[in-house]
């Protein structure tokens, strides 16, 4: 299926520096740019025309947690559910500290939350000021997911920090995008804004944004109880 001719297809991971984000360029070269806020994005891409915007980042938020989506998620990964953290509530949001927001997942759900999560929510809270923007498509997709997905449906165990574990995923990327020139990419951030990692996730998470434009992605679930409270892959 041919995609929608007239969007901009992007891939987006959370960075130190802001937000790391990829996409194809008329001449089907990949391009990149860190994004300090995620408002920087339509300053930055100015037009009306729809874009469909891919990111690792819960985008719709349940009531009450576990979200399916995440426990959806960490059953396909087996081994590495634990890449999957636990999307907050707007109720944990809205709380200023860590030790708050475990006190009010204690006592409205019974269950605390991680540092980990805890830690997305600056990212969640910048996020969400552009996902009402009416010509952006926004989609929530795991990378990991998305590497499984290559990687005939196989979870990748090796760690993406560990040089294997490197090497595997850069060798799916590079055969799903015939111009990545990852050397090239790595070249243009010092390390302590963009890691090697965020770099593989924004370009899987790309390849999957793609995947939903070609309406060949997969969603978990399928019929979610919100509007794309869906992680896509």
């Amino acid at each position: 299926m041919i995609m929608k001719s007239l969007s901009l297809i992007i891939g987006i991971d959370g960075c130190r520096a802001g937000w790391f984000a990829v996409w194809h360029d008329h001449e089907k070269v990949i391009q990149s740019k860190v994004f300090r806020y995620a408002s920087d994005l339509i300053t930055h891409f100015k037009t009306n025309k729809p874009i469909i915007i891919g990111i690792d980042m819960p985008v719709v938020l349940s009531d009450s947690i576990p979200r399916e989506a995440d426990q959806l998620a960490r059953k396909l990964l087996g081994k590495k559910s634990s890449s999957i953290f636990t999307a907050p509530t707007p109720g944990m949001l809205r709380q200023t500290s860590y030790e708050d927001a475990t006190k009010f997942s204690k006592e409205n759900y019974g269950k605390s939350i991680s540092i980990q999560s805890w830690h997305l929510f600056p990212k969640i809270k910048d996020l969400s000021k552009i996902t009402d923007c009416k010509h952006l498509d926004i989609h929530e997709i795991h990378p990991e997911l998305s590497f499984r997905s290559m990687n005939n449906d196989v979870v990748i165990l090796e760690r993406k920090k560990d040089s294997k574990g490197f090497e595997i995923r850069e060798a799916l990327l590079k055969r799903e995008f015939s111009t990545l020139d990852f050397q090239g990419i790595r070249d243009q951030y010092l390390k302590k804004d963009v890691a090697n990692d965020d770099i593989l996730d924004a370009l899987a998470v790309l390849w999957s944004a793609q995947r939903v434009a070609r309406r060949e992605a997969t969603f978990l679930p399928a019929n979610p109880n919100k509007p794309k409270m869906s992680i896509a892959f």
